[in-house]
């Protein structure tokens, strides 16, 4: 038992020297130490403050007037297409199927009613889009630049309010909305690699006689709405 004694009195004292030295340590640990080594004021000013300081003197009516002004006039500065006029009248037909690059893959119904994702047109595969949508409008393609252009782009949408878009090649977009009281839109890159635009004025679209093609005619001058209307379905 005198021994048994003697280890229990030892480990109590280890126990006892352990809490000190981690109080100790735990009371170091918030004690200022100091400092080592020379130190200098910092010089680099306050980024926030140098932000008030630049925003403080700023004409903020005149910034929001340039920025108005900008929107504003934003159709008026996109760039032109430079697409050719029309000298004479003609009727082309597009196919505008492409042939796929890689596999697309999307999630397929199994036999136990799970969906997993596969493989549902290979890489290779031709593909037409118009076998699996149909667009309901046609499009008229005009360059507003010429006034011809723009009085017939105005005469038959006004005609056509439902099945008719209008898309320009050049001049201000906004300006013939405005005057519409309708969306119209500016001629992006696909308008003529992928439906074969060449020229202006021209009509685009699909009819029910031949649906996997895209048909396009431009018109000579002088324009007639109602020969441009018999090309409409």
């Amino acid at each position: 038992m005198e021994t048994v004694v003697q280890y229990s009195k030892i480990a109590a004292l280890s126990v006892a020297l352990l809490g000190a030295a981690l109080s100790t340590t735990a009371l170091a640990s918030d004690q200022d130490l100091g400092v080592l080594g020379p130190t200098w004021e910092i010089v680099e000013p306050d980024m926030r403050l140098a932000i008030v300081a630049e925003a403080h003197g700023v004409d903020w009516d005149s910034v929001n007037e340039h920025l108005a002004g900008q929107a504003q006039n934003h159709t008026r500065d996109i760039p032109d297409w430079f697409v050719p006029i029309a000298e004479h009248t003609e009727t082309h037909f597009v196919d505008p199927s492409y042939t796929l690059g890689e596999d697309i893959e999307a999630l397929k119904r199994q036999p136990d009613g799970t969906y997993q994702w596969g493989v549902i047109y290979e890489a290779g595969t031709k593909v037409n889009p118009l076998k699996h949508i149909q667009p309901e409008n046609w499009l008229l393609v005009v360059d507003l630049r010429a006034d011809d252009q723009r009085e017939l782009a105005m005469t038959l949408k006004a005609r056509h309010p439902a099945n008719l878009t209008v898309i320009v090649t050049a001049g201000d977009p906004g300006s013939l909305a405005s005057d519409l009281g309708q969306a119209v839109y500016f001629a992006e890159e696909w308008h003529f690699d992928r439906l074969g635009i060449t020229h202006t004025p021209s009509l685009a679209g699909v009819r029910d006689s031949h649906p996997d093609v895209i048909e396009v005619t431009h018109f000579a001058y002088p324009y007639d709405v109602t020969t441009l209307e018999e090309h409409l379905p």
